[in-house]
């Protein structure tokens, strides 16, 4: 049991009860006396029946008989009223039922004794440690017998007594301590049986409070705090808030400007806006001068560069599953607030770093929690994802690495008019009441307005029967029935399966796209199935919806080296039930991607992320027409689903917890973007866990010159010689006093500056991790060797396929950087000059001072500003 909790114990232990009042008695003493405590136990007993105690009694009678105040021995004469003190069973945490004793008069405490008595109220006084007992019974006889009161089979004959002087009193004071020491063992042993006490420490007794109760560092309402679901205009102010204070690394926008698309297709803005509410899907661009580099009319953003890879990351793509726009804004907010930061304490446990996004509790703290702690996400698993204490102090220097090499489409809330529907009208604002595992999921297109349908609508309201189609049925990869969606019997018409036919993938194309006089021959599939030298030229249908229409434009028209190809290599949907993470593919069964081998890899390093079960799209059930398939088959880019927690609707106590468990996600996705592929073969082979750069330890200051800084590297990695791609970052920082422990933090405002890397000799070999031989290459630091102060360095490696950046020391290994202590190397010149010039300043010094002194002394001369001595 920890101090606090003992003192919490104790104190618990001696509130007292209302008083009970004693029995007339000619002994009865006064009760007009401060009040101290009273020990209730088990009948009083003489001092023969002490045994080995029965020194106990004697010392307590001194102790309590007097007042040491100010090292001086005082008799007391202060006499309480009888108290009855509330204890709790610790077995079972019920009240013990305490009577007042059958004696005369109330009982005489002193403030000495109780204090004593006090440190044996945490073990059980009824039962357990018979000592104890024992010695809590003397104490109330030695009151007892001081006060000549009479005890259970005895009689009081003799006149009231007050007790004698005790010239042993200051004696006895000074083994008090050692009486106290002594004995509580005794009271703390049976405490710790008896109570039960749960081993481990509450979350306050190891992080900062703020940690403890998930109160976030960003501030803002409930909603800014994920204890309140955003809807769409909290959340649409909250991206414009965070974009306007942060304008060097995000813009806000909302759908796109448009122009003539990839496809020849004129698109306004309007094209973009949802059938029923008009609204656009907002996003955000976020990046290192966002407002710099290429601006994309067409998309209407800027921030676009040719070496920095782009990663898409869509939520709510079906209306009800709320979680999937609450997960990127809580992966908004983290960039917004940790950007430009450095070695932040974030669980406030006195270490930086230490436990990165990997679901594992790197440091072991989580461990150290009691266990009814330890799965404080409630999932089942113990220090897991999610729970406190798991993954919780992750890089800052990560994060800012990655905004400034990657860009970033943000899309919390895709499916505008269907969340606005489900929340307004089908479920309410209070879905998880209702609506926990149902809901709206559509878009809300007018199914029966095309002009050609038999079927009027003569309200134009929401036919709940039958409008809305599914988005992630309407990408135009493998689109259209049977497996996973439903097509329409014919234009227009929606109730091929039932009334609100969930699954509806949209009206059918019959137009002539390639002109050839032919419909619907060739559809997306990545196959030339007219056999006409063009490949999925006249589809059979899909992305004929607003939101859809805007996720193919954005990826199509984002080609920031003029390719012709989509930058996104990357791409993520957050959909929810289930507890998944899903990549192609989804249409069809018992079939593989080319790439199989690099999904599974990122799949299941994210399920580990997670504790997600990871699975390809199809063994979960087959889907046509999905946001992945079309990506991924149509512009090659490694596309997941993750299928966030366990409803719909979840309850807002449960969507703090439920973000911070799939946030690692965001960016894991955002690091890969540059090559997945690349990035999936050097994992599972391992290669950058074997690579190494030279620690401070290892580095060798030379006497003079230029600091070389060595990286030991794989002899089958491919690097790239180009500085902007690999290059060991360093600065020099001469910190003060004060500034002598300032850590990534506080340096984190001093620019960096770039020193490239060289192989020296390629005969020279170093080992790596694993025992193999690898390639050492150098980086020289050209520091003055006057300076006096600290070296912060880490390396940035890229490959010659363009894979940036691999930094190092890793992520597991802190993700900052190393600090490595440079002391004054500068020369003293020539021996015979300096002493010489030893000889010039003793001369002048000494020989000053030697001067000085013999004229302070001197009596022939009178001392400057004295009085004239008359008497001379």
């Amino acid at each position: 049991m920890t101090k606090a909790a003992l003192q919490s114990s104790a104190t618990s232990s001696i509130t007292p009860t209302p008083q009970i009042a004693p029995a007339a008695s000619p002994t009865t003493l006064s009760s007009t006396h401060a009040t101290v405590c009273h020990i209730t136990s088990s009948p009083i007993i003489h001092p023969r029946d002490l045994g080995a105690n029965r020194v106990l009694p004697s010392i307590l009678s001194v102790l309590e008989s007097r007042s040491i105040i100010r090292g001086k021995s005082t008799l007391r004469d202060r006499t309480p009223d009888a108290k009855l003190i509330p204890t709790r069973n610790a077995r079972n945490n019920t009240p013990f039922v305490e009577k007042p004793y059958p004696i005369s008069s109330p009982v005489k405490y002193s403030p000495i004794a109780a204090s004593v008595a006090i440190v044996f109220l945490q073990g059980p006084t009824q039962k357990g440690n018979p000592v104890l007992r024992t010695v809590l019974r003397a104490i109330q006889y030695v009151e007892v017998a001081r006060q000549n009161v009479s005890m259970p089979g005895q009689t009081n004959s003799g006149p009231d007594r007050k007790p004698l002087e005790n010239p042993g009193a200051p004696v006895a004071a000074m083994l008090l301590p050692l009486l106290l020491s002594l004995l509580s063992p005794v009271a703390i042993a049976p405490t710790s049986e008896a109570q039960e006490v749960e081993a481990g420490l509450s979350p306050e007794e190891i992080w900062s409070v703020e940690y403890a109760n998930q109160n976030f560092p960003w501030g803002g309402d409930t909603k800014a705090q994920f204890r309140e679901y955003h809807d769409y205009f909290t959340m649409k102010n909250r991206m414009q808030f965070l974009a306007d204070r942060n304008p060097e690394i995000m813009t806000y926008h909302e759908g796109l400007i448009g122009g003539v698309n990839a496809r020849g297709d004129e698109m306004a803005a309007t094209d973009y806006e949802g059938w029923y509410y008009n609204h656009r899907s907002p996003w955000l661009k976020i990046t290192k001068d966002a407002s710099g580099g290429d601006c994309n009319v067409f998309v209407g953003d800027c921030g676009n560069f040719d070496d920095r890879p782009d990663v898409m990351l869509v939520g709510n793509h079906h209306a009800r599953e709320w979680m999937s726009y609450e997960v990127p804004m809580f992966f908004l907010e983290t960039v917004a607030y940790y950007y430009g930061m450095a070695g932040v304490d974030n669980d406030g446990d006195g270490s930086i770093d230490e436990d990165p996004w990997n679901g594992v509790d790197d440091d072991g703290d989580c461990g150290l929690l009691n266990a009814s702690n330890q799965d404080s996400n409630g999932d089942g698993n113990p220090c897991g994802p999610g729970d406190l204490g798991v993954d919780e102090d992750f890089s800052e220097q990560f994060i800012t690495d990655l905004i400034d090499s990657r860009e970033i489409y943000l899309i919390p809330m895709l499916n505008v008019d269907g969340n606005r529907y489900d929340r307004e009208e089908f479920c309410g604002p209070t879905a998880w009441e209702n609506c926990r595992t149902s809901g709206w999921r559509k878009n809300l297109r007018d199914n029966t307005h095309t002009g050609i349908t038999p079927i009027p609508d003569i309200d134009e309201e929401v036919d709940e029967g039958c409008d809305g189609v599914d988005l992630n049925r309407n990408y135009q990869f493998e689109w259209g029935a049977p497996l996973g969606a439903t097509g329409p019997l014919f234009p227009g018409m929606c109730y091929a399966d039932g009334p609100n036919n969930d699954v509806y993938n949209g009206p059918v194309n019959y137009e002539d796209n390639d002109g050839d006089g032919l419909v619907n021959e060739d559809h997306v599939d990545g196959k030339d199935d007219d056999a006409d030298g063009h490949i999925d030229e006249d589809w059979m249908g899909g992305n004929t919806e607003p939101e859809t229409k805007f996720i193919q434009d954005m990826t199509e028209m984002n080609d920031d080296d003029g390719d012709g190809a989509s930058e996104f290599k990357t791409t993520l949907t957050w959909h929810s039930f289930s507890e998944l993470v899903l990549w192609p593919w989804g249409h069809c069964t018992n079939c593989y991607s080319p790439d199989d081998e690099f999904l599974v890899y990122h799949g299941q390093i994210m399920g580990e992320m997670t504790d997600y079960a990871p699975m390809q799209s199809s063994e979960l059930y087959p889907t046509t027409g999905d946001f992945c398939d079309w990506h991924y088959g149509v512009h090659n880019s490694y596309c997941y689903t993750i299928e966030i927690g366990n409803a719909f609707h979840e309850l807002p106590e449960d969507i703090a917890h439920i973000a911070v468990r799939n946030v690692g996600i965001a960016f894991y996705m955002t690091e890969i973007a540059d090559d997945p592929r690349y990035r999936a073969i050097v994992g599972i082979e391992n290669t950058t866990a074997r690579q190494w750069l030279s620690s401070p330890d290892n580095v060798t200051v030379p006497s003079n010159g230029d600091i070389p800084i060595g990286f030991c590297l794989d002899v089958s990695f491919p690097y790239s010689t180009d500085i902007n791609m690999t290059h060991l970052m360093w600065r020099f920082v001469e910190p003060t006093r004060q500034q002598d422990d300032f850590g990534p933090t506080e340096w984190s405002s001093v620019p960096w500056s770039r020193a490239p890397f060289i192989e020296p000799d390629s005969s020279v070999h170093c080992p790596l991790r694993d025992g193999s031989n690898g390639t050492l290459i150098e980086a020289h630091v050209p520091l003055p060797d006057t300076s006096v102060g600290k070296i912060q360095y880490k390396a940035m490696l890229g490959t010659t396929n363009g894979a940036f950046p691999f930094i190092y020391p890793t992520v597991d290994e802190g993700g900052n950087y190393y600090e490595l202590s440079i002391p004054y190397r500068a020369g003293f010149g020539d021996a015979i000059l300096s002493v010489l010039m030893f000889l010039v300043i003793a001369t002048f010094v000494w020989g000053g001072l030697g001067f000085s002194l013999r004229e302070m002394f001197s009596e022939e001369e009178r001392v400057l500003g004295m009085p004239v001595d008359e008497t001379d």
